[in-house]
């Protein structure tokens, strides 16, 4: 019997998430990094961005396949009650579908006429370690696609939608719904809900800091390692001046 739950709510503001959205990929693990979080198990390390030039930052609603068998085919529900389908109900503007599809691209897990639902709902973007059928048709739908590769294949031979809304495994990172995706050119990344409001917030400096040490060391024509990486007395350094010149613009 299938896996249907809700969503649970977003834990991020729009404006935090639009803020995040200018950050990098590479910062939001150094952030994660630093925070106790091992980068094997936030940092999906096979999966590519399939239109370059996008950055996602959305609240995950979670699909899990499992390797097809006539009689799970049979126990699941059918038609519009599909998994993927209820997810895709469940999803709107701000939520990333993030598929567990058995790490292989011969796991089709849809294309564009699957797909058309997620651009009627507005959704932001998928995540699957998995193939994508029919780039030449979706790569306009606005929506942020993540996967193993392209594909032809037929899925529904390999896998069988199971559950929405469970703890998926998706290309090695657990991935719980209500979690925020972080994804652009570089990777993708998955943000525990628990922790994602301090972790924002950190990102989100810690993106202003790398810009503050590349401007001096471009000014003092110094090598990276006085600045970087960052230590205690640098982030100090960074926050009074960073203080100063607020300072100033509100007098």
């Amino acid at each position: 019997m299938a896996i249907i739950e809700p969503t649970p709510e977003h834990v991020l503001d729009r404006e935090t998430i639009e803020k995040l959205k200018t950050v990098n990929s590479t910062a939001v693990i150094d952030i994660l990094a630093r925070n106790g979080h091992d980068p094997r198990y936030i940092y999906m390390p096979n999966i590519r961005t399939m239109n370059p030039g996008v950055r996602l930052v959305a609240r995950a609603i979670t699909v899990r396949f499992l390797p097809a068998r006539a009689d799970l085919m049979a126990e699941k529900p059918g038609g519009e009650e599909s998994p993927e389908y209820a997810a895709f109900e469940l999803a709107g503007p701000g939520d990333v579908i993030v598929m567990e599809s058995m790490r292989t691209k011969l796991m089709s897990i849809g294309g564009d006429i699957k797909f058309l639902r997620l651009k009627q709902r507005g959704v932001d973007g998928l995540v699957c370690d998995g193939g994508i059928r029919d780039m030449h048709t979706v790569k306009d739908y606005g929506i942020a696609l993540y996967g193993y590769d392209k594909t032809s294949n037929l899925g529904t031979r390999i896998g069988t939608p199971y559950s929405t809304n469970d703890a998926v495994n998706c290309d090695g990172v657990l991935v719980k719904p209500g979690d925020y995706i972080v994804a652009d050119d570089d990777g993708v990344v998955c943000i525990p809900r628990y922790v994602a409001p301090d972790i924002a917030q950190k990102a989100i400096e810690y993106d202003d800091l790398e810009e503050w040490i590349r401007a001096r060391l471009d000014r003092e024509n110094l090598t990276p390692g006085k600045y970087y990486p960052p230590d205690d007395a640098v982030i100090a350094q960074y926050r009074a001046e960073r203080d100063a010149s607020e300072e100033r613009m509100t007098d």
